[in-house]
C-alpha cells in the first residue's frame, strides 16, 4: 500500500500546526497526526450527541403527550363530562403528592 503523505497548508496553517507542536513539544508530523485524529474523533463525537439530542426531544413530545393522557384521564373520572385538567382536584392533589414524594427539582 502506498500512502501520499504530501500535504499542503497556508501559511496561516502552517503556524497554528507549528505553535501547537512547540506547546506540546512535538514533531510538526506527530502534531499534524493528533491533530487529525482529534478531528477525526471530534466528529464522531458531535454526530453521537446531535443523535442523543434527537432522541431526548423525541422522548421529551412523548412525555408531554403522556402527562396529558393522564390530566385528561384523572379529570375524566366519571367519562360522561370533559372537564378541565387544570380545575380537577383529584388530580391536582394527585399531581402535588408526585412532586411532593418522586420529583426532585
Amino acid at each position: 500500500m502506498t500512502i501520499d503523505k504530501h500535504i499542503y497548508f497556508t501559511n496561516e496553517e502552517y503556524l497554528k500546526i507549528k505553535s501547537y507542536a512547540d506547546k506540546n513539544n512535538m514533531s510538526f508530523s506527530r502534531a499534524v497526526c493528533e491533530l487529525c485524529i482529534n478531528a477525526l474523533n471530534g466528529t464522531d463525537v458531535l454526530d453521537r450527541l446531535s443523535t442523543i439530542e434527537r432522541n431526548i426531544e423525541y422522548i421529551i413530545k412523548k412525555q408531554k403527550i403522556m402527562l396529558s393522557l393522564e390530566e385528561q384521564i384523572y379529570s375524566d373520572m366519571d367519562f360522561d363530562n370533559i372537564t378541565d385538567p387544570k380545575q380537577s382536584k383529584p388530580l391536582n392533589e394527585f399531581n402535588k403528592k408526585i412532586r411532593n414524594n418522586y420529583i426532585n427539582d
